[in-house]
């Protein structure tokens, strides 16, 4: 399609999408539908919302013109990063391949890698060996895997291709209940379309974790850092990704629907009332208890929590010249470890703090 084309489409599916969001909003809070696309038109032209950010956040909702100032788009946030993290460097947290290598070489406490797969290209493995052909995954897994292993995508966000696998009797089963010959798991990952998956270490949560949402499944913290222009390490803002239910993945789908979240009070750990964001246009919603094991949020302590800050503080710095990271951070028996670190961090609206956090970054206010 020729680019004039193109982007006449793209305008015509935009007002599409922003007509279609008013008629909803106008059913939920009795608008007029001229007063709602007023609202629509300001948020998108002015404020650089896309339309379901901003409907997503309730702010196409009754007496809601003030609160656009509680909150910050993706595109303002994104202009915010561009300016601290070079382009080029990129790469080195979107690829996962590389992260965890970059990391291993670093001393950075990460899930182990176990190898990574490509097709049609060889396989690296931790053992130094490549995996070639379907014989050398059979005998690579068999000799050389621990019995649970976690796989995801080299390239992609928002758990989407995330796996866990166990294996008994030379099969795996996945979190889907679903058994694989070792020889059809290898010709799952070595896909032809070329796409990298890497094998790692399945980590578990600390037991203070499991507890709060009775799931055997890893909840990560996000950690957001910035170094400033000194070359000191700051932890801006940090929350806690809560699985509701039977999830295998604790994301926010594109950083607005999905889990819990509940933030974490920097000096103490400990977590405050925790919210989610639905599809209705209501905006943020307190949850004030573990819809599962009705633990109360507020004032759990977070296992390993001065460890965790020292890390990702410390890790911040080995990522320069990348100046300000979404770590994620697994808490485990253990101790902390970062499971993933991205560049492109989505914006924490829903706790209250994105304009003070867009101000640190900009470097309006100093860091804390």
């Amino acid at each position: 399609m020729p680019k004039p084309l193109r982007r006449l489409y793209q305008k015509w599916h935009r007002l599409g999408e922003v007509v279609g969001l008013c008629h909803r909003a106008e059913s939920r809070w009795h608008l007029s539908l001229p007063i709602t696309a007023s609202r629509a038109w300001h948020l998108c032209k002015t404020e650089r919302f896309e339309p379901i950010e901003a409907f997503r956040l309730g702010l196409f909702g009754r007496d809601r013109g003030h609160e656009p100032s509680r909150y910050v788009s993706r595109k303002r946030l994104t202009k915010a990063q561009e300016a601290l993290n070079p382009a080029g460097w990129a790469c080195l947290l979107k690829n996962k391949d590389l992260f965890y290598r970059h990391c291993t070489a670093l001393g950075v406490p990460i899930p182990q890698l176990y190898a990574v797969l490509q097709s049609p290209a060889p396989g690296w493995s931790y053992t130094h060996r490549p995996i070639r052909t379907r014989e050398d995954w059979e005998a690579f897994s068999k000799n050389d895997l621990p019995t649970e292993i976690a796989v995801k995508p080299a390239i992609g966000a928002y758990g989407r291709g995330f796996n866990l696998f166990s294996r008994a009797d030379g099969k795996y089963v996945d979190a889907r209940q679903t058994c694989l010959e070792a020889g059809a798991l290898y010709d799952a990952f070595a896909s032809p379309e070329g796409n990298r998956y890497v094998i790692q270490e399945r980590l578990h949560s600390h037991a203070d974790l499991v507890r709060l949402s009775d799931t055997e499944a890893l909840q990560t913290v996000r950690m957001i850092t910035l170094v400033d222009s000194r070359g000191d390490a700051h932890l801006l803002h940090a929350h806690l990704k809560i699985i509701e239910a039977d999830e295998i993945v604790d994301t926010f789908i594109d950083g607005l629907t999905g889990n819990i979240e509940a933030p974490v009070d920097l000096a103490s750990g400990r977590l405050k009332v925790a919210n989610r964001i639905g599809g209705t246009g209501a905006g943020v919603i307190a949850v004030a208890t573990h819809p599962k094991t009705n633990v109360p949020f507020a004032g759990v302590a977070l296992p390993f929590w001065s460890e965790a800050c020292a890390l990702v503080r410390r890790t911040a710095l080995l990522f320069l010249p990348v100046r300000t990271v979404g770590w994620d951070v697994a808490l485990t028996p253990d101790g902390p470890a970062i499971v993933e670190g991205n560049v492109w961090w989505d914006p924490p609206n829903q706790h209250g703090t994105m304009p003070a956090l867009l101000r640190q970054l900009e470097g309006q206010d100093s860091p804390r």
